[in-house]
């Protein structure tokens, strides 16, 4: 009795989803705005607007990882701090305090916060803007779990406090957010139908999978590089980032 309760429940939760959905993605709230989007000019301003967005995508995606190369090449332990920094604690300023010992990361980490600030106020813009072309289910709550990403980095970005500790609230935000992120990417790849985006879709999934993987070990478990496995969920966001603008502009182009 109670596993049909839970599957009638589920199932009426599922068809109002699908209501609120249809009615933002295909509905009376689109057609509203339907006839003003097909003028010319404003036609032509989406269009150029996509493909910035496009861009903007593959170089969000680049800037992080360049960054965070350019952050581990110049801390305390070099490319050692791929297994023993996250990337929160490269964006931490010298002098902070971990664990009541003054540490000094990396120099550059002014940088790694300027890319968790430039992640956090585009991320969503560029979902808005760009995976709603492409996708054609599940647009509502990727489109929340993007949002939260981009607060959550927007928060990394403002946390500057001069006490930290190794498993305190800050790492754990970071670890959410990122999850976030990766389920994100997740239900994209499942919302996408077409045949022109299949590999990225496939690519959404993997990535996705490998992310949440990743990043749920580092929830639950305590094993050695841990911070290596954050690492492994936060670059599966940023390559996707840059394969998102490919897919993008192929759209664009059809």
């Amino acid at each position: 009795m109670k596993s049909e309760k839970i599957k009638e429940l589920a199932h009426q939760l599922g068809e109002k989803y699908q209501k609120i959905e249809d009615y933002f993605t295909n509905g009376s709230f689109v057609i509203k705005f339907y006839p003003f989007l097909m003028y010319p000019c404003v036609r032509q301003t989406q269009s150029l607007s996509i493909k910035f967005v496009a861009v903007l995508s593959v170089f969000i995606g680049l800037y992080y990882l360049f960054t965070e190369l350019m952050a581990i090449l110049f801390s305390d332990v070099s490319l050692a701090a791929y297994f023993h920094h996250t990337a929160f604690e490269l964006s931490l300023p010298n002098g902070t305090i971990i664990d009541n010992n003054v540490t000094v990361n990396s120099p550059l980490s002014f940088a790694m916060r300027a890319s968790f600030f430039i992640q956090g106020y585009l991320f969503f813009f560029i979902y808005l803007l760009g995976v709603t072309r492409i996708t054609q289910r599940f647009r509502l709550i990727s489109g929340l779990l993007a949002l939260l990403f981009s607060c959550g980095m927007v928060i990394l970005y403002s946390t500057q406090s001069g006490k930290y500790i190794e498993t305190s609230v800050q790492n754990l935000g970071g670890s959410l957010t990122f999850l976030c992120g990766n389920i994100a990417m997740l239900l994209i790849g499942f919302g996408i139908k077409s045949r022109l985006h299949r590999s990225f879709k496939n690519f959404s999934i993997i990535t996705g999978i490998i992310g949440i993987a990743a990043i749920l070990t580092t929830l639950f478990f305590s094993l050695p590089y841990l911070a290596l496995l954050e690492r492994v969920s936060v670059t599966t966001i940023m390559l996707w980032e840059v394969a998102l603008g490919f897919a993008i502009l192929r759209q664009v182009k059809k």
